[in-house]
């Protein structure tokens, strides 16, 4: 795909989709980067991802958090009134994202990461909207250890049902596949599945992963065993109930939503950071003279 960004220098590339590809550009009047994403319509189904765009525009706009990665404007390609592809222009974020091979993080500073991913989900859910793509790619770590959350392009209005499946197989929520309405328990259902493949390595069950073709072309290199309902045996017990109850099938068994997903993180951190006292507090006991005969005196000969 050749790229030309009038009055913009293309720098480098960031991601490649299907029609789809992400640079880093920048603004040769301000100095300024961007990221752009553009897509370009080869066969008439590639339409699809000009409505991607849209809404990713729509929805990028309307909400602003500072989780959240600022959209500004939509520029559509057209030939002879026809359009033949478009262009997105983001806010860019250096840095990586949570499925980056090079992301490693203490077991506290994740949580933190996923509790401020909730505050920015609970901004777009106030706004009507879910994001319906929560996975490890999509959560940004910036050089700074600031958190983003990107790409809303699968993201819908609140309480309405999509008119097809969309979202990544392995951290869709059976609502999803369904089609029924989606609210915030979908997304509860996202950061649960995130949560779980960031801290194990490993997939959830969900109704996508349990049928599709694991000989497929586009699934070569994983194993059937990277699939399974919980893989939180190594997890503390408070961790692996919060992971839990975010992945009921049922989203009425779930976490309710962001307010109270975030509360439950916080009591993991804080049970978790009291456990550690008591370990060090135990190992400063084990290690303190057991008896006075230990501790030398006045009494001690010479």
């Amino acid at each position: 795909m050749a790229v030309d960004i009038p009055n913009y220098r293309v720098v480098e590339k960031l991601g490649v989709g299907a029609q789809t590809r992400i640079f880093r550009a920048r603004c040769m009047r301000t100095g300024r980067d961007y990221a752009v994403k553009i897509v370009k319509i080869v066969n008439p189904e590639d339409a699809g991802f000009i409505e991607l765009l849209r809404t990713e525009h729509a929805i990028g706009t309307a909400i602003d958090h500072p989780i959240m990665r600022k959209v500004y404007e939509l520029r559509m390609l057209r030939r002879r009134l026809k359009v033949y592809g478009a262009i997105l222009f983001m806010e860019y974020v250096p840095g990586i994202s949570l499925a980056d091979k090079e992301f490693s993080a203490p077991l506290d500073d994740i949580l933190r990461i996923f509790s401020e991913t909730a505050e920015g989900l609970h901004a777009m859910h106030l706004g009507e909207y879910v994001h319906a793509d929560l996975k490890p790619n999509n959560i940004m770590l910036t050089d700074g250890g600031k958190v983003k959350l990107i790409d809303l392009g699968q993201s819908s209005k609140i309480r309405e049902a999509k008119p097809r499946i969309q979202g990544s197989i392995d951290y869709m929520a059976p609502e999803q596949v369904r089609r029924d309405k989606l609210d915030e328990r979908t997304d509860v259902f996202g950061i649960g599945s995130t949560l779980h493949r960031v801290l194990t390595g490993r997939a959830i069950s969900t109704k996508m992963n349990q049928t599709i073709n694991m000989q497929a072309q586009s699934l070569v290199g994983r194993r059937v065993a990277d699939r399974g309902e919980f893989a939180t045996e190594e997890l503390p017990p408070a961790l692996a109930r919060l992971i839990e109850d975010c992945c009921h099938i049922d989203p009425d068994d779930r976490i309710k939503n962001m307010t109270l997903l975030i509360e439950r993180i916080d009591l993991v951190r804080m049970t978790l950071a009291k456990a550690r006292a008591e370990v060090h507090s135990d190992r400063d006991a084990s290690d303190a003279p057991k008896n006075d005969q230990d501790v030398p005196g006045d009494d001690d000969e010479s």
